[in-house]
């Protein structure tokens, strides 16, 4: 059984880990199976729990057979080889011989399967995402259109982008779109669903909507960067933001430190699909030799512009 908690985002397996991370006192416990109405149990075919939860255990026991995953998620060995497929083709996991382990490329990743809340992520390093938003807007100039991504490192950028006059800014951050609403600049937002508390919108519509304009600048968001590319939590938002990357001019992508060499569920671009990274330090040397061998240039805030 896979369990999601709507309270605390967590994908969980049994009644322990629900107590672990439900919002419920421990003394109801022993009302779990009555208060199920507050989780959604999650079927194993669903690809993104299924995965999620097989990350997150190949994560804790290193590797596992791949009849020993189709036993635990309740799905075929054809099933499970699929998702091993993809997920290798993300960078994730390495497959091996009748199973699979997680792929390392010999630096030690951190991969992060449940998605802090958006308030949590915005308290994290605050300081060096201003830096970060600050030394970001010097590339833009007015008259530009502007794709904005999600996130809380583009949310202080939101702040800076006022002060250049005479921008056109689509974004499918509703919180930057409001703050953005105060400025003299038009800012669209597409159609589509809202994703909880993150407050991104997404969707086949709001896809349709930015895949019609042609950006001069995308700035971009995500959880992590590695060796194996740029990562995000949410298949959702990825979708949106893979389609800003196509129709944009300019790529960048801003990244605090805590970031480096950290993985999440989705891969969302190669190192080569950015032109540059903005961050508040440098990355560690692995990780900064392969960003620049992908043709990616790291600017550091506070650094002059070059």
């Amino acid at each position: 059984m896979i369990i999601f908690d709507h309270y605390s985002g967590a994908t969980l397996q049994n009644k322990t880990e629900w107590q672990k991370y439900t919002s419920v006192p421990r003394a109801d416990l022993n009302d779990f199976d009555h208060r199920v109405s507050s989780l959604t149990i999650m079927p194993p075919r669903d690809p993104i729990a299924r995965q999620t939860l097989l990350v997150e255990n190949l994560s804790r026991r290193g590797f596992m057979s791949v009849s020993d995953i189709a036993e635990e998620t309740g799905v075929s060995e054809i099933t499970i080889r699929r998702d091993l497929t993809e997920l290798e083709r993300s960078g994730t996991i390495r497959r091996t011989h009748g199973g699979a382990l997680i792929a390392r490329n010999g630096t030690a990743n951190i991969y992060d399967i449940r998605e802090p809340t958006f308030e949590a992520r915005r308290r994290r390093n605050s300081d060096a995402k201003i830096r970060i938003a600050q030394r970001a807007v010097q590339f833009v100039r007015p008259g530009q259109t502007i794709a904005l991504d999600t996130g809380s490192t583009t949310l202080e950028l939101t702040r800076f982008l006022g002060e250049v006059a005479d921008l056109q800014i689509i974004t499918n951050n509703t919180r930057a779109a409001s703050l953005l609403a105060e400025t003299t600049h038009p800012v669209y937002l597409p159609g589509g669903r809202v994703r909880g508390r993150e407050l991104s919108i997404y969707g086949s519509n709001a896809a349709s909507f930015v895949s019609t304009y042609h950006y001069d600048i995308l700035f971009l968001g995500l959880s992590g960067i590695s060796e194996a590319g740029l990562f995000d939590y949410s298949p959702e938002d990825c979708e949106i933001k893979r389609v800003f990357i196509q129709r944009s001019d300019l790529i960048i992508a801003l990244c605090d430190a805590s970031k480096f060499n950290r993985q999440a569920m989705v891969r969302i671009a190669a190192l080569g699909e950015i032109h540059y990274l903005v961050v508040d330090m440098a990355p560690p040397d692995a990780l900064r030799e392969a960003i620049e061998k992908a043709g990616a240039r790291i600017l550091i805030a506070g650094d002059r512009m070059g």
